[in-house]
């Protein structure tokens, strides 16, 4: 029986506005660059994918700023290159650059807050787990999500970040909760789906892209508003 639901933040409850490929499309464009924002949102998976890979090994929000803007650099390059253009090393820094000091700021999605409130009225204990730093608190206060969610656990709080099973232990702590009482929901499927699974939660993988199939073997959810059904036929 689920007794407690963990969600992932950005890219899951949350997202920037303005979007990302739009943020993304101004800073190529500023840079002599003209790509496509749904091109570049289709290849956020990829590039994401990159991101856990590196967090598996070392929390990249704990290394120094040399060592962050090389990787992000190399982000950049990766996420261009599956939309389908080709940036040197260089340029794909100069673009992250203006990415990361662009004008923006975190939006809730439309199906959060209903979700989390069908949910909490179901008596489940909820929380965020997220690979942000040690704001996140704020952040869910800030964006309406504390009168629900009861507890957060960021990778700047644990010192290590998803996939690492640590993360998603620390929240089952938190919750006084067993792993198999436990759902987590995410829209990454390396560090959430298999991150969660490998710390024996359950998992639901948020997949809001109708163009990408799941993947083999993964249950998926098209919207958050799906959740709460799953939880009730015990879809996983």
């Amino acid at each position: 029986m689920i007794k407690a639901v963990f969600f992932d933040f950005y890219g899951t409850l949350a997202g920037w506005e303005p979007a990302a490929g739009e943020i993304q499309r101004q800073a190529a464009e500023a840079e002599g660059l003209t790509v496509a924002p749904d091109a570049i949102e289709r290849a956020y998976a990829a590039a994401n994918a990159l991101l856990d890979r590196e967090n598996a090994v070392r929390r990249v929000g704990s290394r120094t700023p040399r060592e962050r803007d090389a990787f992000f650099a190399e982000y950049e390059r990766t996420l261009l290159a599956t939309a389908g253009y080709e940036a040197s090393l260089g340029l794909s820094a100069a673009i992250w650059a203006r990415v990361r000091s662009a004008p923006k700021e975190l939006a809730l999605y439309p199906d959060a807050l209903p979700t989390l409130a069908a949910l909490n009225e179901a008596g489940l204990t909820l929380g965020v787990v997220s690979n942000m730093g040690t704001d996140l608190p704020d952040q869910l206060a800030r964006l309406g999500l504390s009168r629900f969610a009861v507890l957060s656990v960021s990778s700047g709080e644990v010192g290590v970040a998803k996939p690492h099973p640590e993360v998603f232990r620390t929240a089952l702590r938190k919750a006084g909760v067993d792993a198999s009482e436990a759902l987590h929901v995410g829209d990454g499927y390396e560090s959430d789906v298999m991150g969660a699974s490998h710390a024996g939660l359950n998992t639901l993988f948020l997949l809001r892209d109708l163009w990408v199939a799941p993947p083999e073997g993964c249950v998926t959810v098209r919207a958050l508003t799906d959740v709460p059904g799953a939880i009730r036929d015990g879809t996983w």
